[in-house]
């Protein structure tokens, strides 16, 4: 929330209380409001998985398509047997089909579909084929945790309810600039690491 000074206070969020921007901080997004919205495109910004996730996914596709390899192994064995009338096998090697499948394509959707997406009227969170949209009257503000390396948004409706924009770091300016030139209700503010440091000391 801002307080009387001008101050936005975070602290039921990720771990610091931040000035908000000075007007003409050199280095820092400085946007003028863009007066005529209604035309421009959303932009998208790739999600950013960690090397671990990554890991794990193409662990899980992998192990996809050597289950869809080994179904197709024992379908063929089922075949050259001659059993074909047996109503149990069939549906027993659909079902295998099936899940592996639609495993693969759930996790090839993750890889190729995770993103953010930034219209006039929302922020959109892709993550494969599952999408969560957040408006941006319900934004609040938007942080730069300089010492943690992390960009966040926070939300009107709780002061506790925040969304890590989890993209390339290269690309934080560019995103605060591009959210700040959609909606003026929507302050931006950052935090050096040395206040980072002094307020876990002060917790």
């Amino acid at each position: 929330m801002k307080d009387e000074h001008a101050n936005i206070h975070t602290a039921d969020t990720p771990e610091v209380i931040a000035p908000e921007l000075p007007a003409e901080k050199p280095g820092l997004p400085s946007v003028a409001p863009d007066k005529d919205r209604s035309s421009r495109p959303g932009t998208r910004y790739r999600f950013r998985f960690s090397p671990l996730t990554r890991a794990v996914l193409a662990a899980g596709l992998a192990l996809c398509i050597a289950a869809i390899a080994l179904t197709t192994w024992q379908f063929a064995d089922f075949l050259r047997s001659g059993e074909l009338s047996s109503l149990l096998e069939w549906l027993k090697f659909a079902l295998l089909y099936c899940v592996s499948g639609a495993l693969c394509v759930i996790i090839v959707a993750m890889f190729v579909r995770s993103e953010y997406i930034l219209t006039n009227e929302s922020l959109t969170l892709a993550f494969g084929f599952i999408r969560s949209k957040y408006p941006l009257r319900t934004i609040y503000s938007v942080h730069l945790f300089k010492g943690a390396n992390k960009l966040v948004v926070y939300f009107e409706d709780a002061k506790s309810k925040y969304m890590a924009i989890v993209i390339k770091d290269t690309l934080y300016e560019t995103f605060v600039k591009d959210l700040l030139s959609r909606s003026e209700r929507i302050a931006f503010s950052f935090s050096t690491a040395e206040e980072e440091e002094e307020f876990k000391k002060k917790k």
